[in-house]
C-alpha cells in the first residue's frame, strides 16, 4: 500500500462521508501494471467507491448484504474480515463450576483442518476479576483453568499459508475492481 494513501486514511474519518468514497492515488503506469482500485494501476483509477446509494455510509470492502434481523425498512451490511493468511476461527462460551477448570471441545475436523491455533479467553465480569489461563490446543480440544465463573473464548487458526506480496510478473491477475485474484 502507497505511503500516500495510509496517510491519506489517517486523516480522513472514512465512515463519516457522505458522499462516494475516497479516490485512491494514482498508480504506477506500465504494461506489467495491474489497478487494484487505484493503488496501483494506470492513471485515473478511480480509488475505493463504497456503496451506491443515496447517503453512502463509506468505502465499500467485500461487502454483502442482509435482510436486517429488526427491520424489514432496512439491510444490514457486513463487510469482510481481511488479513495476509488464510485463517479460521471457532467462539464460544464456557465456564468453571469446579474451581479449577473446564474442558472447550471444538469439533472434531478443526486439528485436520487448522494449525498455528491460538486461544483467547476473557472473563465475564460478575462483581470480582478472574484471570483464566489455558494450555494448547490438543485432539480438539482445550483446558481453562481458573476460579469458578464464566468466560469467553476465540480460538484463530491457519488454513495455509499464502505469499502476501508476490511480483506482478509471477502471478496471473484475475476479476475486475475491488474483486480481484491470483
Amino acid at each position: 500500500m502507497s505511503k500516500n494513501y495510509n496517510e491519506y486514511l489517517s486523516k480522513k474519518k472514512c465512515c463519516n462521508s457522505k458522499g462516494p468514497g475516497p479516490v485512491g492515488p494514482t498508480g504506477e503506469v506500465g504494461p506489467t501494471a495491474t489497478g487494484i482500485d487505484g493503488l496501483t494501476g494506470p492513471a485515473g483509477v478511480q480509488g475505493p467507491t463504497g456503496m451506491s446509494r443515496k447517503g453512502d455510509t463509506g468505502p465499500a470492502g467485500k461487502n454483502f448484504i442482509i435482510q436486517h434481523p429488526t427491520s424489514n425498512d432496512k439491510l444490514l451490511v457486513h463487510v469482510c474480515l481481511e488479513g495476509p493468511e488464510e485463517g479460521v476461527y471457532y467462539r464460544g462460551a464456557g465456564e468453571i463450576t469446579n474451581s479449577e477448570s473446564a474442558t472447550v471441545v471444538l469439533p472434531e475436523y478443526v486439528t485436520n483442518l487448522a494449525y498455528d491455533l491460538t486461544i483467547n479467553v476473557s472473563a465475564v465480569y460478575d462483581g470480582s476479576v478472574k484471570i483464566y489461563n489455558c494450555g494448547e490446543v490438543e485432539n480438539n480440544q482445550f483446558t481453562v483453568h481458573g476460579v469458578n465463573g464464566k468466560f469467553n473464548w476465540l480460538v484463530v487458526g491457519k488454513r495455509r499459508d499464502i505469499e502476501t506480496e508476490p511480483d506482478k510478473s509471477a502471478v496471473t491477475v484475475s476479476g475486475n475492481g475491488p474483486y480481484l485474484w491470483v
